[in-house]
């Protein structure tokens, strides 16, 4: 009898390991496919509007260079500070919903592009309207240019994303630049 009683004894022991192990397995497997799916929680928002940019030296202008090396008539080293409107449209009247404020730097010594920081300050866009959303990263001079979106404040706190910007058009004194932004906000 007490050969038989430490046989099922030995057995249960045996056993006992493997339904720890599978049993920590499934709660593993459900812990990440929970943490899985709250990841998927943040939805992609894609926003779609006009910069609209005024040269320096004309009235009303939205950029002004603050400063400047020109040597040997290279832009590298310029910095310009900017304040722009950001409409609804590529018409300079279409519905104006808020302004693009930062500063360029002229940061490539072939002149093919330079680094950007901006805020985008939405006035009259929506739920956004007050919120910000701040971007930066490098211009391409021409095609298009990817920037990162670091973050916003008000409704789009703790955004994450990225933009793309590309010269709509442009005349000897305002361009217009079509910007799509992707982001997600992360509580």
């Amino acid at each position: 009898m007490e050969r038989v009683l430490r046989l099922k004894t030995e057995a249960m022991a045996h056993h006992a390991p493997r339904c720890s192990f599978t049993a920590l397995m499934v709660l593993l497997i459900t812990c990440c496919a929970t943490a899985a799916a709250a990841g998927d929680d943040h939805e992609l928002t894609h926003l779609h509007f006009y910069f609209h940019e005024v040269n320096a030296g004309e009235p009303n202008a939205s950029v002004v260079n603050v400063a400047s090396l020109h040597k040997n008539g290279s832009t590298f080293g310029d910095v310009n500070v900017f304040d722009s409107a950001l409409r609804e449209g590529p018409s300079p009247v279409s519905r104006l919903i808020g302004r693009a404020q930062g500063i360029g730097v002229h940061a490539s010594l072939d002149e093919s592009g330079g680094l950007t920081a901006t805020d985008i300050v939405f006035s009259d866009y929506g739920e956004y309207s007050g919120s910000t959303l701040s971007t930066t990263g490098h211009f391409n001079v021409s095609g298009p240019s990817e920037r990162s979106i670091v973050g916003g404040t008000g409704k789009l706190r703790f955004a994450r994303g990225y933009m793309i910007s590309e010269l709509l058009s442009s005349t000897d004194t305002a361009i217009v630049v079509v910007f799509d932004l992707y982001f997600t906000l992360s509580y």
